[in-house]
């Protein structure tokens, strides 16, 4: 058959040839621009950028709860507290370490502020009788009035516990007599009965008096929140139910010199917690310890630097490893690791120009670069080696690698960039910028490699014979079997890729179920070695707090009020936290009359108890207690039988004491008894104001964080909805989200954020892939396609798209992007194929690797029972990425063969060689990631090394095979002579004598060596 014209040159590979040809005839200015470049990179990193650890900082900024979240920290600061957790055995233990934490913390105003740990009545103490109903203000006077003899007669010796037993035992008598109900006094009973057996067990120990043990058998008078308890002036510290843990909870003050803003807070508070940790080493049973939002974030952040600088540097020297065992050599591998630094330190410049910070997802960047960077400079280096032991000289084997193996690098970086790129279609803040720094940082790696590769060749390899070059792997047995037996081949692969396949279902239930899930908790993502992470776990399992709650802002007293109702009475809200319903209402007239009337029959008590009480009898106490214990033991009902119960017990155990601690313990008892009584009411003397109650009343390390107001006195009430569920879970979190959200559209915090960013990774990376592969096949197609076919299929769907789109938004006033997609890649394919079929069919081959290896990689993780979590996400476009990468090249080598008019296609030892390398390269780089302790990063190094391996697989197998059985056909087809013009054989003619002049021209690069050496020797 004649033979046909060779295929003009593309201008893309006449471009790229130009680059290179540029930086080896100057190799020296351009490897100093170059270093210049990347030192004003580093340099400008080093300066500027910044590190932003909080979820909150994904989320783009427009989205309603982001703006929520802007208003809310305008309004208070800072948007969630550091917790100090203190850990003892004993509640006092744990409030004199609370005190001296605190005391530490609020010696340093310039790195932590708003210190709380204990609230104090303050100037609400006075005001405390306001906060009573009208009925419970009455019902105190009453009370009141029923101790008069000794409040104000001084017989204090009426509560000597003989003499109180006595009078219990004389009321209930008395009421069970007359037929009414003995209640009220079987209460205090109750009261009395089970102080004393509280005094009892915590004395008979020692028999070390101990003030904070003794618990008034009193009944209550006075009923307010803690925050206001006017029946003590004791402080009430923050401690959960059971007085096992206490919390300090601190906002850090933001250093504007941190990359991350509060680590130097961070790393301080540690100094001192590891500090009181040493003071009391010899107590086993106390443990101080860090958590909450902030740290947790700043301790993510940290662990996936170290881990990520860990894996980087494994991953450096993997691969290099790789490369000298691929290459046979040590000189052309450790170019290609200059080159890949080289583009990092640019993509560190254009991050920071552009950007100015990373953040918990776009940190993973230089793993990835590490992973796909390096690929580009291998298929170079493979290629230029093979030309050079074809006979080509250093300057021709350089440019000519340009040209050929070039349009392959550059359609290759495309396809991965844009890959990455689509996640600026997304919504999330977090993966647009990752994408947008990888999608870049791809496209530079691909620009390194002809701008920075050829130069360090060409100073390399300068003098030295393609003899003296190292021979890369050829792959001899893999290609023999897959051009000897491409058909058995194939047959194999397909029962291996879809016995794989199948393990991505379970069949149990008589229909396949998918068995990757998707884990959307946070916290599974986290290392869980950390202790902010193993203390918030504790803090979950111990109490009902929760570091996430929900926060919502009301405009007044009165609608904070309704808004605390509302969210109350929510199925999942556990409940609500706020200052506005510590407030209460002005009093009515008759409130005001009855408090005072309280003030006034409280007037003149005495400010210490007379001392009037001589040493206890303890026959008499006992036989007063005994005679009481029968009349309730008589008594049927709860109350009673506790009551007589604790008296038993407490009887029992006092009788063993010997005589002289018996009668400490009730000499001790008795001046607790005296001191509380008059201690609860001089206190109830002293809440007697009628001045109005503020908020500015109550501590303001409390009132900063619940209620804001400016100069013009307009004010914002802040609620805090804690949740019932584990809101680190999806269902109780969705629940909750919704359900808070009925009552406050505009509720935001922690849980929110969360919620809405979870969703939007999931959709983002689902919609970032979608597009990808969209427009991956566009540009696989664009590059298949003859120029003269190009602008024919892809611009008149354009058109039919754009009336679509303008049509269904008349009608329906909304847009649907998925379908006008769908609608013009119909069109593409379908034009492509009526043009010509074969570049149709080159484009899915090429997608064959992300296809078929996706696949098979959610196969694997079905087998290896790992699920897809906010972090691996990340394998959707990168996975996507590198197959087509793989098939690009795969594809190119036999479009090349082709243009060459060989019989049958064989994949080259080059392409085979680059193939297997990058494949193997990628994998350990992503594979370091298995080294962190960060339980995301981990995920993503074992998705990713399975989702790489599965794209290389069928790149180096199947589809080689395929191809092979592609090529013999076209071969066949091609055996149909066509008789060639007068134009096309002047043009063959011309291009035949063009190759031959260039061949036998001197290389410039040669030729202007002795001329260099002559003047450097002048």
């Amino acid at each position: 058959m004649a033979a046909q014209p060779a295929e003009k040159e593309s201008l893309l590979a006449k471009m790229l040839k130009g680059i290179t040809a540029g930086s080896a005839q100057r190799p020296r200015v351009t490897l100093w621009l170059v270093l210049v470049l990347s030192c004003v990179s580093i340099g400008a990193t080093v300066t500027y950028v910044r590190f932003r650890t909080e979820r909150s900082d994904l989320v783009d900024a427009d989205h309603p709860v982001q703006q929520a979240w802007t208003e809310y920290k305008q309004y208070f600061g800072e948007a969630s507290d550091i917790i100090v957790v203190v850990e003892a055995n004993s509640p006092a233990t744990i409030r004199n370490i609370m005190d001296d934490v605190a005391d530490r913390l609020q010696r340093e105003p310039a790195l932590f502020e708003k210190v709380l740990y204990r609230i104090e009545a303050g100037k609400m103490q006075a005001k405390a009788m306001q906060f009573l109903t009208q009925q419970e203000l009455i019902k105190a006077r009453q009370q009141v009035r029923s101790y008069s003899p000794i409040l104000r007669s001084n017989r204090w010796d009426l509560i000597e516990l003989d003499s109180y037993a006595s009078i219990l035992d004389r009321q209930i008598t008395k009421k069970v007599n007359a037929g009414d109900n003995p209640n009220d006094v079987l209460r205090q009973t109750r009261l009395l009965t089970a102080s004393m057996t509280r005094f009892y067990d915590h004395m008979a120990n020692n028999f070390q008096i101990d003030k904070t043990t003794f618990r008034p058998p009193w009944p209550d008078t006075v009923r307010v929140d803690q925050y206001v308890s006017s029946q003590s002036s004791d402080v009430v510290y923050t401690m959960n139910d059971s007085g096992t843990l206490g919390f300090v909870k601190v906002f850090a003050v933001e250093q504007k010199s941190d990359f991350t803003g509060v680590t130097t807070c961070i790393d301080r508070l540690r100094e001192h917690v590891a500090a009181v940790n040493a003071q009391y080493a010899d107590n086993e049973t106390v443990h101080v310890s860090l958590t909450g939002i902030p740290v947790l974030e700043n301790d993510e952040m940290r662990q996936s630097q170290t881990d990520m600088l860990k894996a980087s540097g494994l991953a450096l020297v993997t691969v290099a490893v790789l490369l000298l065992i691929g290459f046979r050599g040590v000189r052309h591998p450790m170019l290609a690791l200059l080159m890949l630094i080289v583009a990092m330190t640019w993509t560190f410049g254009f991050t920071t120009a552009v950007i100015g910070h990373f953040n918990i997802l776009s940190v993973s960047f230089a793993v990835i670069l590490i992973g796909l960077g390096i690929d580009f400079s291998i298929h170079y280096l493979s290629r230029y080696l093979q030309l050079r032991h074809e006979g080509q000289g250093l300057y021709e084997a350089l440019v000519n690698t340009s040209g050929s193996v070039g349009t392959g690098i550059v359609t290759a970086a495309i396809t991965t960039a844009l890959a990455f790129l689509c996640a600026l279609a997304t919504d999330f803040v977090g993966i647009a910028e990752l994408g947008l720094i990888a999608g870049v940082g791809v496209l530079l790696c691909a620009l390194a490699t002809f701008l920075v590769l050829p130069a360090l060749i060409r100073l390399s390899d300068a003098g030295v014979s393609e003899k003296k070059l190292p021979t890369p792997i050829q792959g001899n047995g893999l290609r023999s079997l897959i051009n000897g037996w491409p058909t058995v081949v194939i047959i194999a692969s397909l029962l291996m890729v879809g016995g794989l396949i199948s393990q991505a279902f379970d069949y149990s239930t008589g229909e396949p179920v998918l068995k990757v899930g998707y884990d959307s908790n946070l916290m599974h993502l986290q290392a869980s070695n950390m202790e902010s992470v193993q203390m918030q776990n504790r803090i979950e399992q111990t109490s009902q707090d929760s570091l996430l709650y929900a926060v919502s802002m009301a405009d007044s007293w009165e609608e904070a009020l309704d808004l605390k109702a509302q969210f109350e009475a929510l199925p999942s809200v556990y409940r609500v936290e706020e200052l506005a319903s510590k407030l209460p209402a002005p009093p009515s007239e008759q409130e005001q009359r009855l408090i005072t009337a309280l003030r006034s029959e409280l007037q003149g008590l005495p400010t210490e108890v007379p001392n009037v009480f001589g040493s206890a009898d303890p026959n008499r106490v006992g036989k007063a207690l005994d005679d009481l214990y029968m009349t309730v033991s008589q008594i049927r009902g709860p109350v009673a039988e506790s009551a007589t119960r604790d008296l038993d017990m407490f009887l029992n155990n006092f009788m063993e004491l010997p005589l002289k601690n018996q009668v400490a313990l009730l000499n001790a008892y008795q001046n607790f008894m005296a001191s509380s009584l008059l201690r609860q009411y001089r206190n109830m003397a002293n809440a007697t104001s009628l001045e109005p109650v503020r908020s500015a009343d109550l501590p303001p390390e409390l009132t900063s964080r619940y209620v804001f107001q400016d100069e013009d006195q307009n004010q914002k009430w802040l609620l805090q909805i804690y949740p019932k569920e584990n809101l680190w879970d999806e269902a109780p979190l969705a629940q909750f989200v919704e359900e808070v959200r009925r009552v406050d559209p505009l509720v935001t915090g922690a849980p929110l954020q969360n919620y809405e960013a979870s969703g939007q990774i999931k959709t983002s990376y689902q919609t970032a892939a979608l597009y990808a592969l969209a427009i991956i096949s566009l540009v696989l197609l664009f590059d298949f396609l003859k120029p003269g076919q190009k602008l024919l299929t892809l611009l008149p769907p354009v058109a039919v798209v754009a009336f679509v789109g303008y049509t269904l938004h008349q009608r329906n006033g909304t847009l649907n992007p998925h379908l006008l997609v769908g609608i013009y890649l119909a069109m593409v394919v379908f034009i492509g194929a009526v043009l010509d079929f074969r570049n149709l069919r080159d484009m899915f081959l090429a997608l064959l690797p992300p296809l078929a290896g996706g696949a098979m990689m959610v196969g694997a993780m079905g087998l290896l029972q790992v699920n897809l979590n906010p972090a691996n996400l990340i394998v959707l476009p990168l996975v996507l990425g590198i197959g087509v990468d793989d098939g690009v090249h795969v594809v190119h080598d036999y479009r090349r063969q082709m243009r060459a008019r060989q019989k049958e296609y064989k994949i080259s030892a080059s392409t085979i060689n680059a193939i297997l390398l990058t494949s193997l390269t990628s994998m350990v780089g992503f594979g370091s990631l298995m080294i962190a302790s960060h339980q995301g990063l981990f995920s993503v190094g074992l998705t990713l090394l399975v989702g790489v391996g599965c794209c290389g697989f069928i790149s180096l197998i199947p589809l080689p095979a395929i191809l092979r059985l592609v090529g013999s056909s076209f071969a066949e087809e091609a055996t149909v002579k066509i008789p060639e013009s007068a134009r096309q054989r002047k043009k063959r003619e011309k291009a035949a004598a063009a190759a031959e002049e260039a061949a036998t021209a001197p290389d410039p690069v040669e030729a202007e060596e002795p001329r260099r050496k002559k003047r450097k020797a002048a």
